[in-house]
C-alpha cells in the first residue's frame, strides 16, 4: 500500500469516527446554544446570533458584575456561573424585536410544553422565564463529554497511545487552524471536507496528518460548545463577537419615547427616510417605498411580505401555523421562502436602520417595496 493510500485510509477512519458525533451537523452560529445551555437557540441565524450575544452581554453584566470586571464582553456570557438569569433577561427585550424566535424558545422548554408554569402566577416575565429556563439542559456538557470521547477515539484509531497527543501535534493542528478557510467553513461537515479532502493538511508530515486532523476538528468544535471555551479561536470564526465594553455599550437600547430619530435610505429611490419614535411614530420624511420597520424575525418578515398580493386565505393559513409550536417550523420556511423570492425579483429590500449617536437599534431593518417584475411575452405556440 502507497502512503497515499495509507494517508487516504487512515483519514477516512478519522472521518468515520468524528461524523458520528450526536451534535453533528454543529454550525459555527450554535455557539448560544453551548453558551446558553439551551438547545432551542440551535439553527440560530446570524442576527439572531449576535442579537443574544448584545443582549446577554448587557445581561451578564448587571447579573455578574464582579465576573466581569476586566474582562471582554464575549468573556462575560462565557463563564457565568449560571447562564439562566441573564438569558431569561435576555429573552424578555426580545419579546416584542424578535417574537417567533421568543417563542419558538419558549415553547422548547419542557415546564411550558407540559402546561406546568403559568405567566400570570409570576410579577416579573423575567422571574416567568428563569423558572421556566430552569439549570439549563445539560446540552454543553454532553457536548464536551462527546468532543473529548471522539477525539480520543480518533487518536488511538490511527495510532497515537493513550489518545493523547503531543505538544508538536498540537501545535501542528493550530497552524492548520490559523488557515483563513478555517474561518470560512460553516459547520463540522464541511471542517471535514476541508480537512480530509480539500487541501487542509497541505506541507503536513504524512505519518501524523491524520491525528492532527482529528485535533484541527476539537479544536474547531471545543470553541463552539465550550470544551473549554476558547474565545480567541471563536473570535476568528465569529468576527462580530470581538467587541470591548465600550463598543457593546453603544448597542444599549434606547428607552421607549424619548424622541429618537431613525434614519434609512431606500434602495429605489435613494430617499433617506426620517421617522421619529415616540408614544406614536411620526414621519419627517416616508418615501412611497417605504412598507415597515421591524426585524428579520419570521413575525416582522410577514408584516413586509404582507404588502404584496397574498390573499386573506392563505394569510390566515399561515397564522395557524404560527399558533400552533408543532407548525412553527412549516411557519418560518414559509415565510422565509416567500421574503426570499420577493427580494430575488427585486419587489422587496431591506436596509439597515441607524439613529445618530447610538447603535441601540442594531437589530432593526427598513423593509421597502420596488416595482413589479417585468413581464414576459406571452409566446405563441
Amino acid at each position: 500500500m502507497s502512503q497515499e493510500e495509507k494517508l487516504a485510509r487512515q483519514l477516512a477512519l478519522v472521518r468515520g469516527i468524528l461524523d458520528g458525533a450526536f451534535f453533528s451537523p454543529l454550525r459555527s452560529l450554535d455557539w448560544p446554544a453551548f453558551c446558553f445551555d439551551q438547545p432551542g437557540l440551535l439553527g440560530l441565524e446570524e442576527e439572531e446570533a449576535f442579537d443574544m450575544y448584545v443582549r446577554g452581554a448587557m445581561a451578564a453584566e448587571t447579573i455578574y458584575p464582579e465576573d466581569c470586571e476586566g474582562r471582554e464582553p464575549l468573556a462575560w456570557i462565557w463563564s457565568m456561573p449560571e447562564p439562566s438569569p441573564a438569558l431569561a433577561h435576555a429573552l424578555a427585550s426580545l419579546r416584542g424585536d424578535r417574537p417567533f424566535l421568543f417563542h419558538r424558545l419558549l415553547y422548547s422548554l419542557a415546564p411550558v410544553k407540559q402546561g406546568g408554569l403559568k405567566p400570570e402566577d409570576f410579577e416579573l416575565v423575567e422571574d416567568y422565564l428563569a423558572k421556566a429556563l430552569g439549570e439549563g439542559a445539560g446540552l454543553r456538557e454532553a457536548a464536551s463529554d462527546e468532543v473529548a470521547t471522539l477525539t480520543r477515539r480518533a487518536l488511538q484509531a490511527v495510532g497515537i497511545e493513550g489518545g493523547e497527543p503531543d505538544a508538536l501535534l498540537a501545535e501542528t493542528a493550530g497552524v492548520v487552524l490559523s488557515q483563513a478557510k478555517a474561518a470560512e467553513v460553516m459547520n463540522d461537515a464541511e471542517l471535514l471536507t476541508w480537512l480530509t479532502l480539500g487541501g487542509a493538511l497541505e506541507g503536513v508530515d504524512p505519518e501524523t496528518a491524520p491525528a492532527v486532523a482529528a485535533l484541527v476538528w476539537s479544536e474547531w468544535c471545543g470553541a463552539i460548545v465550550g470544551a473549554p471555551p476558547n474565545l480567541a479561536l471563536l473570535s476568528r470564526l465569529r468576527p462580530s463577537l470581538v467587541l470591548s465594553p465600550s463598543e457593546l455599550a453603544l448597542y444599549t437600547p434606547q428607552l421607549a419615547g424619548t424622541g429618537q430619530v431613525i434614519t434609512s435610505r431606500c434602495p429605489y429611490c435613494q430617499t433617506d427616510n426620517s421617522l421619529v419614535l415616540g408614544k406614536e411614530v411620526t414621519e419627517r420624511v416616508r418615501c412611497p417605498h417605504l412598507l415597515y420597520v421591524g426585524t428579520s424575525d419570521e413575525a416582522h418578515l410577514l408584516r413586509a411580505v404582507q404588502g404584496f398580493d397574498l390573499g386573506q386565505d392563505f394569510l390566515a393559513l399561515l397564522e395557524s401555523y404560527y399558533q400552533s409550536p408543532a407548525d412553527f417550523e412549516l411557519f418560518a420556511t414559509i415565510v422565509d421562502d416567500l421574503y426570499e423570492m420577493l427580494c430575488s425579483q427585486g419587489r422587496l429590500a431591506a436596509a439597515p436602520v441607524s439613529c445618530e449617536g447610538t447603535k441601540g437599534f442594531y437589530y432593526l431593518k427598513a423593509f421597502f417595496t420596488g416595482p413589479p417584475p417585468e413581464q414576459e411575452e406571452e409566446s405563441v405556440h
